[in-house]
């Protein structure tokens, strides 16, 4: 289990429970939910995007009319936590007017190698057979976090010669990778850090009772604990109440790094306010109203809110949030281990040519500091490519306009 995207997934519940005990935000309404797991999978996600906009349950159920299953369509979703998903299912669902809140040129490139976890074995170590023959220095590698992980581990056994590594968000900011010292300088863009009030009270705030209710959560204590709910576990000890979850350190647990936690608080919000535009006035909401994806869409595109830790929450023309990055350097710490350095920013919203900043030394491969601009106007000009890797021989191959 992946207990960051765990965490991903209990912010959005969080979040529901705190917009429903508010009386300023759809007072009366009570807002429901359905939470997936698409396995960081395009058509897991697609799947569940066609239940949720055709009405269906994803359960068989034969008791229940097709009238009355159909009631069940939701008028918006927060979209999967890798880009590949969600931008499969928003185009999907962009064809229902459902909102959803979520070329190589110019350079020279030794190999571009894809590869997708539950390809055969054969295939990763060939992959990373290639890099580790390269000549090339520097790799871009836009991968899901899931599909990294195995990458990682596999050139592990036998490391390559250094590496210069820039990576998409999804694994430049996963703490659970910053065990490969080989990844030591990679560089790349990441949501901003946040703080959310009372999210890790919420978090923590879970007993073995509350636990069976969810097979995700069962499991989740099960495999934190290593022992067994009522004997949900064959051959593990039976969990006995003396489990402290305080005392455990984990993705779950730790919300020291909330970043995409974040766009999940900030996405619940903007379609709760886009939900009370159009049922709610100033005073109160209409329980009967019936009301279309399109109107929500409609609403979401007016959006201009302030969330209670901070954030400014808002659409342009095209419905695209305004582009706030960190630029996120891994460097070791001085008592050893590497960490997350914020090294610049990036901000749409700032006047043409200021975009961009660096605030601090980046840490190169081989531990040299210094600020290479082309390398950074490489990296804001890339595209997300999915679980691909490219590489040139040289940090001089990349500059301005170069996409990947």
């Amino acid at each position: 289990m992946d207990f960051r995207e765990l965490r991903f997934a209990r912010a959005m519940e969080f979040t529901i429970h705190e917009i429903n005990n508010r009386t300023d935000l759809l007072p009366g309404i009570t807002l429901g939910y359905q939470i997936h797991d698409s396995c960081s999978a395009v058509s897991m996600a697609v799947k569940v995007a066609f239940q949720f906009a055709n009405g269906r349950e994803p359960f068989f159920n034969d008791t229940d009319s097709c009238s009355k299953s159909a009631a069940a369509a939701v008028p918006a979703l927060v979209g999967d936590s890798p880009s590949t998903p969600s931008i499969s299912m928003a185009r999907m669902l962009g064809l229902f007017g459902i909102p959803q809140a979520a070329q190589e040129e110019g350079i020279c490139v030794e190999y571009s190698e894809s590869y997708y976890r539950t390809q055969p074995r054969s295939k990763l170590e060939r992959v990373a057979n290639v890099i580790r023959r390269s000549t090339a220095r520097v790799i871009v590698a836009f991968v899901n976090s899931g599909d990294m992980r195995f990458l990682l581990e596999e050139l592990a056994r036998q490391p390559p010669p250094p590496l210069q590594w820039i990576g998409s968000e999804t694994w430049i900011t996963d703490p659970d990778f910053l065990k490969y010292n080989m990844c030591a300088g990679a560089i790349g863009f990441g949501v901003p850090r946040s703080v959310i009030p009372g999210l890790r009270e919420f978090l923590l705030d879970l007993s073995p009772a509350q636990a069976l209710k969810s097979p995700l959560l069962t499991e989740f204590w099960e495999s934190s604990f290593s022992c067994s709910l009522k004997g949900s576990s064959e051959g593990a000890r039976e969990c006995d109440g003396s489990e402290d979850i305080r005392a455990l350190q984990n993705p779950y647990t730790d919300t020291s790094q909330l970043r995409v936690t974040n766009l999940v608080y900030k996405a619940t919000y903007a379609i709760a306010h886009a939900i009370h535009g159009v049922i709610c006035n100033d005073t109160q909401c209409d329980k009967s109203a019936k009301f279309t994806p399109w109107q929500i869409l409609n609403q979401l595109k007016k959006v201009n809110i302030t969330t209670k830790n901070g954030y400014q929450v808002s659409f342009d023309s095209s419905g695209d949030p305004v582009a706030i990055y960190e630029l996120i350097n891994w460097q070791f710490k001085k008592g050893g281990g590497l960490d997350f350095m914020t090294v610049g920013h990036y901000d749409s919203s700032r006047p043409r040519g200021q975009e961009f900043s660096i605030s601090r030394a980046i840490s190169w491969v081989g531990e040299q500091r210094e600020t290479l601009w082309t390398v950074c106007a490489a990296l804001l000009s890339s595209g997300p490519t999915p679980s691909k890797t490219a590489a040139s021989p040289s940090l001089s191959s990349f500059c301005p306009g170069t996409t990947l």
